[in-house]
């Protein structure tokens, strides 16, 4: 007989191996992932092991991982994400094992440990323990579910070869899927509302950081523009561009740190280093420390210092992170620096700090951001002795994410109004450009109005004033003068003086001597109410702001 080669032939699968696999192939995947499908980074979707690598970026875990099976790799770069995670794997119940692994920059890490060991809170659906918060539109017992058939490893701190250690191991041994079939919930609940407004060109200012932060929420949501994004569940935001906010009293030694801020001090801490040091977090695709102080080959920062102190008349304390052929190189395959520059001026010895950023998160990113900016300021002003002015914060994309639609809005609810911190006796800001004493004077006491009313020889009287001259009593010899005032008890720097309310209040806006629009409202009524007076023939005296 001729020699054959005998081969083995297959083992029977059991009726049980069999029925798995086809449960798990009759599961539909074709429009997986649900959300973030532009981000996330699928090998097997019918594997059972996926990756949270917290704000490591993906491609580090996948050059990691090359030789290794698991399902998905993706971030987590909150609490609120989470939800999102939860929405993915219940579109994909092959997924039983998330492995946590990365650079830990907001606790979000944590907050999926605590959910996965205490829950939420039944009432809130706040994350016990931990920041985030659980979508009504996620059922308790899908999250009950969820808490008792998704594993959560906590690799974090551990080295990268412990890792891939276990994600090898975890990865040998299948584990079926937790369901037959997918199951998906509504979405959450958040409209995006857009009100008319100049798009560009925005401008809130606070003594304190958080109250600053309060005020630009305030703007985002009621005139960002909804955009498409790939790091929001809908793949949504709001932006507005081109937004300005200055704080101009935070002791950054000595912060004002209100408990609604979405981070802890410890976190804010940690951050510090982010833009104090050039210490670079593996994993994290740039440290704006080490962009400013090593990487372009000079420590700007410490230029910035020698500078302040040989020529503080100097326009030329800038300091930049971009590496224009590195960054170009990354535009579509990785991360490039949101804080593009900061640059530094004196004027009346203190030394003011600008920082541009190219886009924020300004819900997330933007206090941290903020804190250790206004640290950054002091430090450069110490070296020279010098005070600090205000910190301006100066982002080309100022945005926030679907995610957080309803964060901000609870946050204004709750706190905005309280910040505002006006009295009975004042309901507006402090106006940097000074304050406004309206009365009723004789007209031969007039100051500037013979000249003022002289331009009426060659120009028309405004259209409203024309209209109202004549409903006014004839030869009163009376006028209303407002004179504008330094801030803080200063002398007199400029004098308005009309016959109506509208004839003094045109020259004060027209030529923009007034900041605050509750300021402006209140000097509005203030000179209607002296007109008022004129009419009845009585005597006028201004109200407390």
């Amino acid at each position: 007989m001729p020699n054959v080669k005998k081969t083995k032939l297959p083992k029977k699968q059991s009726k049980s191996a069999k029925s798995k696999r086809s449960v798990s192939l009759a599961i539909d995947l074709s429009n997986w992932p649900l959300l973030y499908k532009d981000i996330l980074k699928v090998k097997n979707p019918r594997h059972h092991v996926a990756v949270c690598c917290l704000w490591t970026e993906r491609q580090v875990i996948e050059t990691l991982l090359k030789d290794v099976e698991y399902n998905t790799v993706g971030n987590l770069y909150s609490g609120q994400g989470i939800n999102a995670m939860i929405r993915n794997i219940f579109a994909n119940p092959h997924i039983r094992v998330i492995i946590l692994w990365g650079a830990e920059m907001s606790l979000s890490g944590h907050s999926l440990l605590m959910l996965k060991q205490k829950g939420v809170d039944e009432t809130s659906r706040k994350i016990v323990a931990a920041r985030g918060e659980i979508e009504k539109e996620i059922p308790d017992d899908m999250l009950e579910e969820f808490r008792k058939v998704v594993d959560v490893v906590d690799m974090r701190g551990r080295q990268a070869t412990d890792f891939v250690a276990k994600v090898k191991e975890l990865s040998a041994t299948p584990i079926e899927p937790f369901s037959a079939k997918t199951r998906t919930f509504p979405k959450a609940g958040v409209t995006v509302r857009t009100m008319p407004s100049e798009q560009t060109g925005f401008r809130v200012s606070a003594p304190k950081v958080a109250k600053t932060w309060l005020n630009l929420l305030n703007e985002i949501q009621k005139y960002g523009r909804p955009k498409h994004t790939r790091y929001s569940q809908d793949n949504s935001l709001k932006e507005i561009l081109n937004l300005t906010a200055v704080i101009t009293d935070e002791n950054p030694d000595d912060i004002y740190f209100p408990e609604y801020l979405p981070f802890t001090r410890v976190e804010l801490e940690a951050y510090y280093a982010e833009i104090l040091t050039s210490r670079q977090i593996p994993g994290v695709a740039y440290n704006y420390g080490k962009r400013m102080r090593v990487d372009l080959g000079v420590d700007q920062i410490l230029a910035m210092k020698e500078l302040l102190k040989t020529r503080q008349d100097s326009k030329k304390m800038v300091a930049t992170t971009m590496d224009p052929k590195r960054d170009w190189n990354e535009v579509n395959k990785g991360d490039t620096p949101c804080l593009v520059m900061v640059l530094g001026s004196v004027q009346d010895n203190k030394f003011f700090f600008t920082a541009h950023f190219r886009s924020q998160d300004m819900v997330h990113g933007w206090p941290r951001n903020t804190f250790a900016l206004r640290k950054l300021q002091k430090d450069i002003a110490d070296s020279a002795g010098m005070k600090m002015g205000p910190l301006t914060m100066i982002t080309h994309s100022a945005h926030m994410y679907a995610d957080d639609f309803g964060l901000v809005d609870n946050l204004l609810m709750e706190h905005y109004e309280k910040e505002l911190g006006y009295t009975p006796a004042v309901h507006f800001g402090f106006d940097p450009r000074g304050n406004v004493i309206v009365e009723v004077i004789k007209e031969s006491e007039a100051y500037v109005w013979p000249a003022f009313a002289q331009k009426y020889k060659t120009q028309s009287i405004p259209y409203a004033v024309a209209k109202t001259l004549p409903t006014m009593p004839k030869n009163t010899g009376r006028l209303i003068r407002a004179t504008l005032f330094e801030p803080d008890s200063g002398p007199a720097i400029k004098i308005f003086e009309g016959r109506t309310a509208q004839e003094v209040a045109w020259q004060i806006t027209d030529w923009d001597y007034i900041l605050e629009p509750g300021h402006m409202m209140y000097i509005g009524l203030e000179l209607q109410k002296a007109e008022e007076a004129i009419r009845a023939g009585r005597s006028y005296t201004q109200d407390p702001a």
